[in-house]
């Protein structure tokens, strides 16, 4: 592996586009070739796909594949690969779709999906996951069912838990020295490569 894949995963408005944003800057700076994967949130309604407590399968399957080939494609130039929502983000909005509609998914859907986390998984270097804090106003336009963000943040942290996903954790309290920590770690695997 000739580049750095860094996923930033939580629920929406904690922070992980600004967070991707200005660690892409601060790499930047240093002469480092960085892609950023952005969430397929607008894209996934100007195409009708379901999503947030409508969220499918299928539409849980059509934002992994996105994020995939995206990745793919960012792997071709970059240095470092900032993945703002990566894989297992759909995976949360489904479990937490499939919770809120009471309306468990079929055993083949669940085996499926765990099949291709475990598989695709390990391909990232690194995992910064947010943690859901409401004292944080909500971005513009977004969805404002707190039960439903809660929902995903919990299904979020019981799938990193239950692949044993090393993550490092983003909360206001750590954010800049999560920020500097990681702008650090990230060169010295650059060096390694």
């Amino acid at each position: 592996m000739k580049h750095v894949l860094l996923g930033v995963t939580g629920t929406h408005s904690t922070g992980k586009s600004t967070f991707c944003d200005e660690l892409k800057v601060s790499l930047e700076c240093k002469g480092i070739c960085v892609a950023t994967i952005p969430s397929f949130g607008k894209l996934a309604v100007q195409q009708g796909i379901p999503l947030l407590t409508h969220h499918t399968y299928d539409s849980t399957m059509w934002f992994i594949d996105r994020t995939l080939e995206a990745q793919r494609a960012g792997a071709e130039n970059a240095d470092v690969i900032l993945v703002d929502r990566p894989i297992m983000d759909a995976v949360a909005y489904w479990n937490a779709a499939v919770e809120y509609r009471s309306a468990p998914a079929p055993m083949h859907e669940v085996d499926a999906i765990n099949a291709l986390i475990a598989s695709e998984l390990p391909s990232y270097t690194m995992i910064v996951a947010t943690r859901l804090d409401t004292s944080i106003a909500l971005g513009p336009g977004r969805d404002t069912n707190l039960v439903f963000r809660q929902s995903v943040d919990i299904h979020l942290h019981q799938l990193l838990n239950h692949f044993a996903i090393p993550h490092q954790v983003l909360v206001p309290d750590v954010r800049d020295a999560l920020l500097d920590g990681l702008h650090a770690e990230i060169l010295q695997k650059l060096e390694r490569l």
